[in-house]
């Protein structure tokens, strides 16, 4: 069975999940080691050489670098109500990743990890969290 989520893109300090400026969907794979492992180093390359608040140009590098077959990766207009994770990039370089419960009228989430992709320590720390569980 497919572990599927979604990656969003959001300006600085959006809360609503759908004012998203693009999202990802991933379908399978989406657990957090399996999504992390892939998207940190994408990420860090792309906000050293460009800036992760060019939100567009950066979910663009981000499916160019994760797709490598006709499946998997695809770009979405709205949320799948059958992901297990959302992952939220924010265009300060905040991560926040959560494990969605169940869909519904509303998104019904718990957050799982928060952390910033220019602070090596916090991505670390949440790097143990993820490979102690």
């Amino acid at each position: 069975m497919s572990t599927r989520s979604q990656i969003g893109f959001y300006k600085e300090g959006e809360k609503d999940e759908e004012k998203f400026q693009s999202l990802i969907y991933r379908h399978c794979d989406g657990y957090p080691s399996g999504v992390l492992d892939d998207i940190i180093p994408i990420l860090k390359d792309f906000n050293e050489n460009r800036g992760i608040d060019d939100l567009e140009y950066c979910s663009a590098w981000l499916v160019s670098k994760l797709k490598n077959d006709y499946l998997n990766i695809g770009i979405s207009k709205v949320f799948h109500l059958d992901i297990e994770y959302l992952y939220k990039i924010f265009s300060n370089g905040l991560i926040e990743v959560y494990e969605i419960d169940n869909w519904d009228e509303e998104m019904k989430k718990k957050k799982l990890y928060s952390f910033n992709i220019n602070n090596k320590e916090e991505i670390d720390e949440v790097i143990k969290k993820y490979e102690e569980n």
